[in-house]
């Protein structure tokens, strides 16, 4: 069976309470390496390593609550919302740690650490990732946009997208093509005094294939919302002869965006060898290049002036870029 590297990471540092005490630890002794941050209470019965833990974004955490409540459950649930997004891989900006989401059609009860939607979920709305039951793509962006605020709705439906459609950074307008038809047939299939269905068709609208990041998808949101007219992952011809891309063209000003989380800086697998240093020095030099060939300007983003079409309005007009307005 495939097990893709989230679930394998989480399913590694997860730990039964039972084999944490059979390989020689007292009870006592637990509490005392859960007090000093050595492990991790993740829900009744199961711990996680407590350097892993602290490594993992909000959405790994869930997942490892997921994986949890699977096991500790008498028949295996499905999971849904949040919960099934988490086993998908897929991101949620934003995301604090809330209770797991499962589907219960028979009126089952919610307690502290589940809660249950009483909902009739058909079977080709669901799957199984490495063995554990939830709703497919495609439910899962429709629930998460009946519920979310439109980033973390965005930048769920954005990585479904591209999962559909691109290959690199090829888009097949096809399969993009398909994937809408698909959402527009789930959306017709509902009853049309459900709440959210508009939230929904305004996800679909606005999901893009080339977004790269969620936080691409957050501030090409957030740059609609300023009134800017946009284009993504814009080719600039390298000295070498190979193409840079940028993040965003502001149509009409000369400016490129990039939005660059804090990951590219502090995660070792992102840097490829390179120090953060050396990442910082690399990116002056390519912003050199991108601005001397252009004759365009380079700003610069981060995941805290992403969070509102205020901040980056703020940001972008200490660099004097004109912001046409706030919708």
């Amino acid at each position: 069976m495939y097990i893709p590297d989230h679930i394998q990471e989480v399913e590694r540092a997860l730990l039964r309470a039972s084999a944490i005490l059979d390989a020689g630890l007292s009870p006592r002794a637990l509490e005392r390496a859960v007090a000093a941050g050595e492990y991790v209470r993740v829900a009744h019965g199961w711990y996680a390593d407590g350097v892993a833990w602290r490594s993992w974004l909000p959405e790994r955490r869930h997942l490892a609550a997921v994986l949890a409540a699977h096991h500790n459950a008498v028949t295996p649930p499905l999971f849904s919302h949040y919960s099934a997004a988490a086993l998908l891989g897929l991101p949620l900006w934003g995301f604090r740690l809330g209770r797991v989401h499962v589907v219960s059609g028979r009126g089952g009860k919610s307690n502290a650490a589940v809660l249950r939607h009483d909902l009739e979920i058909p079977a080709h709305h669901t799957g199984s990732v490495a063995g554990y039951f939830c709703t497919n793509h495609e439910r899962t962006v429709f629930d998460i946009a009946r519920i979310a605020d439109t980033e973390t709705a965005l930048g769920c439906a954005d990585a479904v997208l591209a999962r559909k459609a691109r290959r690199g950074r090829i888009v097949d307008s096809n399969a993009s093509q398909n994937w809408e038809h698909e959402m527009a047939e789930l959306l017709g299939a509902m009853p049309r005094h459900l709440r959210g269905l508009d939230r929904v068709r305004r996800i679909v609208e606005l999901a893009d294939p080339r977004a790269e990041s969620v936080l691409e998808s957050v501030s090409r949101l957030q740059l609609l919302r300023l009134g800017f007219e946009l284009d993504l992952q814009v080719p600039v011809a390298s000295s070498s002869g190979s193409y840079l891309f940028m993040d965003f063209e502001l149509l009409g000003l000369r400016v490129y965006g990039e939005s660059d989380g804090d990951l590219k800086y502090t995660n070792p697998a992102l840097r490829g060898g390179r120090s953060a240093a050396e990442m910082v020095v690399r990116e002056k030099k390519r912003d050199n290049w991108v601005s001397g060939s252009t004759n365009y300007r380079m700003v610069h983003w981060g995941t805290r002036e992403a969070g509102t079409p205020e901040r980056l309005r703020r940001l972008l007009q200490s660099f004097h870029v004109p912001v046409p307005r706030i919708r």
